[in-house]
């Protein structure tokens, strides 16, 4: 398998959960297999959307796929 990379960003330093497991934290290259993910934040659940479905692959720590998240406004 190869190595892809992700950047998960949010305006704060937040857990980040790869299909239900923390897997790191927010604004950092995570380095995993290429495949199909669920990527969501950890607590607290003041951010959108809820979650992302990515199918990772074609990436290099050079130029990540990034998912955003944002905060969610009450």
């Amino acid at each position: 398998m190869a190595k892809e990379y992700l950047v998960v960003s949010f305006p704060r330093t937040r857990r980040v959960l790869i299909n239900g497991q923390f897997s790191g934290t927010t604004n950092i290259i995570l380095e995993l297999e290429d495949g199909q993910y669920e990527v969501t934040l950890g607590p607290p659940k003041n951010f959108t959307p809820e979650k992302y479905d990515i199918d990772l692959h074609g990436t290099s720590s050079m130029n990540p796929m990034i998912v955003e998240f944002k905060v969610l406004k009450l």
